[in-house]
């Protein structure tokens, strides 16, 4: 039997075309590398259908710890609530799910949420889940002074507002 599926599979015939996807399948994708502080920082943003990408690294491209940040609106009284988890990597660093906080809530203060629709949860999500990924320098400081705080989030907020601009563009 083996040796049947082996004849077929040479007879097969030839594709004439290469399968190329189209562009509104694939997701938009921003990449930056900025020095933060004398440190070299790289920044990719990837933003799919039902959740935005972010990796910020300091760290030669490493990816760090994995943390995924979702919003969801109360059914009971509409206040919104931020659920952090760390999926990989470093479980005790506060820091770091603050960046998902703040990054997740300057996103979703945009605007033009309504797309997102109801979530697993049983709320009404106001966005796509933010996955990110980040490793930072410790011997630099690891981002924990305000003003390199800042500029992380500013930046990857920059990033994110050119990725839909450049979906949205025709």
């Amino acid at each position: 039997m083996a040796t049947q599926l082996s004849k077929n599979a040479s007879t097969a015939p030839q594709a004439s075309h290469q399968f190329e996807p189209s562009s509104k399948s694939l997701p938009t994708t921003i990449t930056r590398e900025y020095s933060i502080d004398d440190t070299p920082t790289s920044f990719l943003l990837q933003c799919f259908s039902d959740r935005i990408f972010v990796s910020v690294s300091q760290l030669k491209g490493k990816l760090g710890t994995l943390l995924s940040c979702n919003m969801e609106y109360s059914m009971i009284d509409g206040s919104k609530t931020y659920d952090v988890t760390t999926l990989l990597g470093v479980r005790d660093d506060a820091l770091l799910e603050i960046y998902a906080r703040q990054i997740t809530e300057r996103i979703m203060s945009l605007g033009n949420v309504d797309q997102w629709g109801a979530s697993e949860g049983g709320g009404t999500s106001s966005g796509p889940s933010v996955l990110l990924g980040i490793a930072l320098d410790k011997k630099k400081g690891g981002g924990r002074d305000q003003e390199t705080f800042r500029t992380i989030v500013d930046l990857v907020l920059d990033m994110y507002v050119e990725a839909v601009r450049i979906a949205s563009s025709p």
